[in-house]
């Protein structure tokens, strides 16, 4: 005869949801189509440790807002740049943060990158094509 089991708790926690966030955006960011934005001139942009998803967008010149989260566990932040010069950059973002990030952009492409440590370097960068 055994003695009593112990109860566990089958609600997943705090990490194995992270865990399934990053694998989810990984997967669609592996598959990465271009991200189109229509006439209302806003996308949102997710931040992980080392990806931006999406990493493809294309948007018609002019104004656009652009919401910047944070999904990752380390700060990170959004550039937009273009021939090497920055045109827009966001402040640094918490883990969890939103910022939205107002911009007037003309044709041509652009970097999408967050530029703190070695994010760049390691993956955090996408494009962004501006069309007339």
């Amino acid at each position: 005869m055994s003695g009593p089991r112990a109860y566990s708790d089958p609600t997943p926690g705090p990490r194995a949801l992270a865990a399934v966030l990053i694998a989810c955006a990984t997967l669609l960011g592996a598959c990465s189509p271009t991200r189109v934005v229509g006439a209302g001139r806003t996308f949102q942009l997710a931040l992980i440790e080392y990806r931006i998803v999406p990493d493809k967008v294309r948007a018609p010149a002019g104004p656009l807002t652009i919401e910047v989260h944070n999904y990752g566990r380390l700060t990170h932040n959004l550039q937009i740049s273009q021939n090497g010069l920055a045109n827009a950059t966001t402040k640094p973002i918490a883990p969890g943060g939103t910022v939205q990030l107002d911009v007037t952009l003309a044709p041509g492409e652009y970097s999408l990158s967050s530029t703190i440590l070695s994010d760049q370097a390691l993956g955090a960068y996408g494009t962004l094509v501006i069309t007339s």
